[in-house]
């Protein structure tokens, strides 16, 4: 019901990180010793390194938005453990001991495993002093922002009023007045246009441009031209079969599941429920899939007798996978445990690749093994012929079969629509001395996909001011949007003040449709204020609003309709979105003290690492 609350809500997590509300980090803002690196920013003395960051990412690619973002989780946990450093907190030996306890990675059927906590610290080639500095870490943290996790006191009040605002809907319509619907109103002849012309004559220059002549060499396009006999096809098939079609196998299976927390004894026992069950399909075969349907606790199979269909290799986990592809058609495994529990394994069908459903791709493969070799000598030949006939693409053309191409006209702020020459290595070679001065070839572009174009400059333009005429008709569209704009915006307020005053205005009304702060129907936001702000003592009542685009728009209300009688579980569903949104704006109020009480530098030169 409160849809817009909660998307308009920060949660904690976001201001801090999760690595500060879970233990889950293992290591993530274990600040390096290192002092090599110039840090990225000191806070209160503790510095953060670059690595300190890519640990924060996990090895995730992030853009700039992203690392910075993160850099900020790891400023505002240094600020927070600074206070609790002031303040003089730390953690006890007692709590880091249970919150290490506490990890689920290191704990064996619900208790903590000192063999497990052992392989951890291996694996990550970590003392138990590191780690337990790094939970003492997370201890603290925990503890700085506990008082604004455990929730905050919402009084009832405040939260039937705010159900009564989000629940109330109102009939909305819209009268809109748009700039080109007064062009006709506007003065916009030749000495208007002239004026607007010489006060912008800036504006209006084309930039400098060239026509280009061009040719491409593509190994797509000598793929297209091979020709594979089926001959050919068939015996390259027979040689590469498994590279085209996968082996596909069908197999039904019986499934004893066994608990997750399952004991030693529990399990020995369903492996017994599952070798009595072997035992009996292996005396009848035939009644595998009667059995399977009264036995298997698979919800996926069993109604299908354990069919399982067909899958390629890999598909399955891989204790199944291995027994089910080293089996022979109708034979039947032993039982095989996997994490699910203790299958029983049938093999029903084997299904090979098949030559006439992988024809296509065969050639396909045939065509682009011999283009791929044509195209690595026809390139070196390009480059050479490029070179010693610098003066014409004729020789590109005659030697190489290539087809001359012609461009429109192509400047650096309007690359051409052929992805071929979109490239901006394209354009950078257009506009070099060597081509657009000197007048020679490119040199092969490598412009992607293997493919390489060269090209000459055919027609070349300089920057030139843009005639009155060429841009007549951009200047009556801006003339039209800016005048306009100002016109329906002068007779927008005064059709809203002959309408408030209780007048009837020729205006083009939408149909009415509900729209409540909870939901506002594709309504701005903006509208919405001025919509919602309307008093409704009196109806109908009008607001008007002035878009960017130079629409002005008038609002009629018609009719509210108050918020239904909420249920306790939406009562306590708002209370509990309140109660973090005044967390949230608790926190970061402290989180701003902080900033203010403790010193946060950022070196110049760190700061273009911290965005990489």
């Amino acid at each position: 019901m409160f849809d817009f609350v909660q998307n308009n809500s920060i949660a904690i997590k976001v201001i801090l990180g999760a690595v500060a509300l879970t233990f889950v980090g293992f290591g993530v803002s274990s600040y390096t010793s290192v002092v090599d690196d110039p840090y990225l920013v000191k806070v209160d003395g503790t510095k953060i390194y670059k690595k300190d960051l890519d640990r924060a990412l996990d090895g995730q690619p992030a853009d700039a938005a992203a690392r910075q973002s993160a850099l900020e989780n790891l400023i505002r946990q240094d600020l927070l453990l600074a206070d609790a450093k002031h303040a003089g907190l730390v953690a006890s030996t007692e709590q880091i001991r249970n919150a290490i306890a506490a990890i689920p990675a290191l704990q064996d059927n619900g208790q903590f495993s000192a063999a497990r906590y052992k392989d951890f610290l291996q694996a990550r080639n970590m003392s138990p002093e590191t780690f337990e500095a790094q939970i003492a870490r997370e201890v603290l943290l925990q503890g700085q922002i506990s008082t604004f996790v455990a929730g905050q006191f919402v009084p009832r009040t405040q939260v039937d009023a705010l159900i009564k605002l989000l629940g109330e809907q109102r009939a909305v319509q819209a009268a809109v007045l748009q700039p080109q619907s007064v062009a006709a109103d506007l003065k916009l002849d030749d000495a208007a246009l002239k004026t607007y012309y010489d006060a912008n004559a800036k504006r209006f220059r084309a930039p400098e441009a060239v026509k280009l002549q061009y040719v491409v060499l593509s190994q797509a396009a000598l793929a297209d031209a091979v020709n594979v006999s089926d001959a050919e096809a068939q015996q390259y098939f027979n040689e590469h079969s498994a590279d085209f079609a996968k082996e596909e196998r069908r197999v039904s299976h019986i499934l004893l599941t066994v608990p997750q927390n399952a004991t030693a004894a529990q399990k020995a026992q369903v492996k017994a429920q599952a070798e009595a069950i072997l035992k009996e399909v292996r005396a009848n075969p035939a009644k595998f899939a009667e059995i399977a349907k009264a036995r298997s606790q698979d919800p996926g199979s069993a109604a299908n007798g354990g069919d399982l269909g067909f899958f390629g290799r890999g598909t399955m986990v891989k204790q199944f996978d291995d027994v089910a592809f080293q089996m022979k058609p109708g034979q039947i495994s032993e039982v095989v445990e996997t994490q699910f529990g203790y299958h029983i394994l049938k093999l029903d069908e084997v299904k090979t690749p098949d030559f006439s459903t992988a024809k296509e791709a065969v050639i396909n493969r045939l065509k682009q093994t011999k283009a791929g070799a044509q195209f690595r000598q026809e390139s070196d030949q390009l480059t050479e012929l490029a070179y010693q006939n610098g003066d014409s693409l004729q020789a590109l053309v005659d030697k190489l079969k290539l087809k001359p191409e012609n461009s429109d006209w192509l400047s650096r702020g309007k690359p051409s629509s052929d992805p071929r020459l979109a490239n901006p290595k394209v354009l950078d070679a257009a506009f070099s001395n060597d081509v657009l001065k000197k007048k020679h070839n490119s040199e092969p572009i490598d412009v992607g996909n293997n493919t390489l174009v060269v090209l000459r400059v055919a027609e070349h333009q300089p920057e030139r001011q843009l005639t009155l005429d060429e841009v007549k008709p951009q200047l009556r569209s801006e003339l039209i949007a800016r005048e306009g704009a100002k016109l329906v915006e002068k007779r927008g307020q005064a059709a809203l003040a002959e309408l408030q005053k209780g007048g009837t205005p020729a205006l083009s009304w939408s149909s009415a449709h509900q729209v409540s702060r909870n939901n506002l129907a594709g309504l701005p936001a903006s509208d919405a204020r001025s919509v919602f702000s309307l008093s409704t003592a009196k109806l109908p009542a009008y607001a008007g609003v002035k878009h960017d685009n130079g629409d002005y728009v008038i609002y009629r209300v018609t009719a509210v309709t108050a918020a239904p009688a909420p249920s306790d579980a939406d009562r306590a569903q708002l209370r509990n979105v309140m109660g973090e949104v005044t967390a949230n704006a608790q926190l970061a109020a402290y989180l701003q003290t902080l900033r203010e009480t403790y010193k946060v530098i950022q070196p110049k030169q760190a700061a273009d690492q911290g965005q990489q």
